[in-house]
């Protein structure tokens, strides 16, 4: 399979009622424009808005991309519910396949690594077999995806890797040698190095801030090391961020996500730039304080 360098980021902000879906359209036109083949979501992303609405953006554009979503995840009554048994996936893929208006699911996510384990594989497996869906992965943290890795029949990963959190770095390095293709979240680590972090220009910095909190308080003073590649001549913090995590030779993919399209244009020029190995070189001592 495939892949562009970024992937786009089908939920957060940009899926809610909140933002206008014509803004959200304009952006993921701009990332097609921009090279974007691969489209992430899920089925519980953005309270459960982010399917439909990308698959009415998209619809009659996929034949050339990949559209991958998850299962084990679905929002119910207004909440996140997990649920790996076989009849609840199953139902999971085809509700996917109705709100993203495909019939084909070219890449299938676990979201987090199932238990019971054996009836939720066996259930994808069959998917496969069936045409549904094409490849086989797991979102999952470092005790999951060692796990895949171990069972040895999945065909991507996506785990956290990023500038201030490099902790899956070898993991990463494993996945590459046995072929495992590996897709990142949160390449950008939330922008924890940014002195702007808490600069609230509208809606969306209020919930993605308060995101960063509820899930990533702990690193912020860790990002403070970084607030370094603020001051590089002709490039943005983010750009540098971002380029740091996809030059790991074992990356596949990172996935972007935003509602604003400077933003979004930024990190389309990523994938053609070269750190230089000074800089690299501090990024790593910072890593190692």
């Amino acid at each position: 399979m495939q892949v562009s360098e970024l992937s786009f980021g089908a939920g957060g902000y940009w899926g809610m009622k909140a933002f206008p879906e014509r803004q959200a359209a304009q952006l993921v036109d701009q990332a097609l424009e921009g090279g974007i083949t691969v489209f992430d979501t899920g089925p519980n992303y953005s309270r459960g808005n982010a399917e439909e609405r990308l698959g009415r953006i998209l619809k009659g554009r996929t034949e050339n991309l990949v559209i991958s979503t998850k299962a084990g995840s679905h929002w119910i009554n207004n909440r996140n519910v997990k649920d790996y048994s076989p009849r609840a996936i199953e139902n999971s893929v085809h509700a996917s396949l109705r709100r993203l208006q495909i019939d084909h699911l070219p890449l299938l996510h676990f979201h987090g690594f199932p238990h019971p384990a054996d009836p939720a594989i066996e259930t994808v497996l069959k998917l496969k077999e069936r045409g549904t869906v094409g490849a086989l992965g797991v979102s999952t943290g470092r005790g999951g995806a060692k796990e895949a890795l171990k069972l040895g029949i999945f065909d991507a990963l996506m785990v956290e890797y990023n500038i201030v959190d490099r902790s899956l770095e070898g993991l990463i390095s494993e996945a590459q040698e046995a072929g495992v293709g590996v897709k990142l979240k949160s390449p950008l680590a939330q922008t924890l190095y940014s002195r702007d972090i808490f600069k609230i220009g509208g809606p969306s910095d209020v919930w993605y801030l308060l995101r960063a909190l509820k899930n990533h308080r702990h690193k912020f003073v860790q990002g403070r090391k970084y607030r370094f590649i603020n001051d590089v001549d002709g490039l943005a913090a983010s750009e540098i961020a971002l380029a740091f995590a996809l030059n790991h030779p074992g990356v596949s993919s990172a996935v972007i996500g935003t509602v604003k399209p400077g933003h979004l244009r930024s990190n389309l020029r990523v994938p053609h730039l070269q750190l230089p190995a000074d800089l690299l070189e501090r990024i790593e001592r910072a890593g190692s304080r």
